[in-house]
């Protein structure tokens, strides 16, 4: 029997077949999206705040490299000892910036913190405790309000230049307010008020040292940095000598203060928590979706005897399934083929077209119609393939009782012997 193409799959069909596939390759990407999500929120969250070398939009590396790249030899430092050897390092004259974001500057470390050799020193939102250290020339005045997005604060009359002409506004972002004793306001450059308060002041000390308390720190930050005049502002305050120190109190300073070892969350990246339990969840949705629960043994004695019906009937269903319905009636058409062949009186290894030929003649029926049943028709659906196995069955039978007469056969089907009318039916050739 010559080999006939299968009937190509419709569109739904496909799909249906790689269901199972689409389904892990969403899975996938939904696991890689959650991933991303869940460590990128973390590591944003445990992102340092104004660090240097964060990109973050609560970061502060965008004035950070800004700074480097106008002329101003930038470093940075976490540890006291680091910044001092850092100030020693600088050339010309030096800025130290102190951004205590963690609250360790206090009693020893703020008085070293004092004692460190700077031209300029800017402290961020500094604490009570660190401006009295400096000689609580500054004060602590409370917190502005936050504004909204389009809000502004004025540098004001009292601001000194090139501040206030570089930046003679700025967001107002609820920057904390500092204030100048009696003493040291007569020298002191003022900006940005809000209720008597300020959110920068400038004074020199006696040491000869320029001493700045910059209360609006949200408006370095990275998110906020180009709004209104915030960059002008930040490089202004920072940007006044050759050489800049950026120091932030750390663990080593934290441990000299309170007397506290680092713990080992400390070197342990943000993300690698959240991609640990991550992993898991998806091992364990894995070995559930895709676990098999076994029961108990049974014996059976062997050899197994497997009933010619239960692997028809298995064949049958798998056929279904999958929507074969040429490859079913295909392996019907075989077993016609080589039975008609046998009630012909023909050679097992007859081809198919001598068969078509000799049960055309007995019959005296339309070749074509039988070479439509045996070989060409294609069945679009369930009920074309009954039609076309119900013509088979017919055509064997029709040639048995037309090869012997004198024998009897008994039919289940239609009535008719003439393959031709399944043909006409499923829109062959009659």
């Amino acid at each position: 029997m010559s080999h006939t193409q299968e009937a190509t799959p419709t569109i739904p069909e496909r799909l249906r077949r790689a269901r199972p596939w689409i389904l892990i390759a969403t899975g996938a990407v939904l696991i890689a999206v959650t991933s991303a999500l869940i460590a990128g929120g973390v590591a944003s969250a445990n992102s340092p705040y104004l660090g240097v070398d964060s990109a973050r939009p609560n970061g502060g590396k965008a004035v950070f490299t800004v700074l480097g790249e106008q002329g101003v030899q930038t470093s940075s430092a976490k540890s006291i000892v680091d910044a001092r050897a850092r100030l020693q390092e600088a050339e010309g004259e030096t800025t130290l910036v102190v951004h205590d974001r963690d609250g360790i500057a206090v009693d020893e470390l703020a008085a070293q913190i004092a004692e460190l050799d700077a031209d300029r020193v800017v402290l961020l939102a500094p604490s009570r405790g660190l401006l009295e250290a400096f000689g609580g020339a500054i004060t602590v005045g409370g917190v502005g309000a936050a504004g909204e997005t389009e809000d502004v604060v004025e540098a004001g009359p009292e601001c000194a230049a090139p501040l206030s002409e570089l930046a003679p506004e700025i967001s107002q972002r609820g920057a904390r307010l500092y204030q100048l004793d009696d003493a040291a306001a007569a020298a002191s450059s003022t900006c940005y008020a809000e209720s008597g308060r300020f959110a920068y002041v400038e004074t020199p000390l006696p040491s000869g040292t320029t001493l700045a308390a910059l209360g609006a720190t949200d408006n370095l930050s990275n998110g906020d940095v180009l709004s209104s005049a915030n960059a002008a502002m930040g490089l202004a305050v920072l940007g006044q000598t050759q050489s800049l120190v950026w120091y932030t109190p750390g663990i080593s300073d934290a441990e000299a203060v309170f007397g506290v070892e680092p713990s080992l969350d400390a070197f342990v990246p943000p993300w690698l928590t959240p991609s640990i339990l991550i992993a898991l969840a998806t091992l364990l949705a894995v070995m559930v979706w895709r676990g098999r629960r076994f029961g108990p043994l049974v014996e059976e004695r062997l050899p197994v005897i497997v009933e010619a019906s239960e692997t028809m009937h298995g064949r049958g269903r798998l056929y279904a399934q999958q929507r074969a319905r040429l490859r079913a009636l295909d392996n019907l058409r075989i077993g016609t083929t080589t039975r008609l062949a046998t009630s012909l009186g023909l050679a097992k290894a007859t081809g198919v077209q001598e068969i078509i030929t000799s049960s055309a003649a007995i019959l005296g029926a339309n070749r074509a119609a039988i070479a439509w049943t045996l070989l060409d028709a294609v069945p679009g659906s369930e009920a074309e393939l009954l039609d076309l196995s119900q013509a088979l069955l017919t055509l064997e039978r029709a040639v048995a009782d037309a090869a012997d007469p004198g024998s009897v056969h008994l039919s289940s089907g239609p009535g008719t012997t003439d393959p031709s009318s399944t043909a006409e039916k499923s829109g062959g050739p009659v």
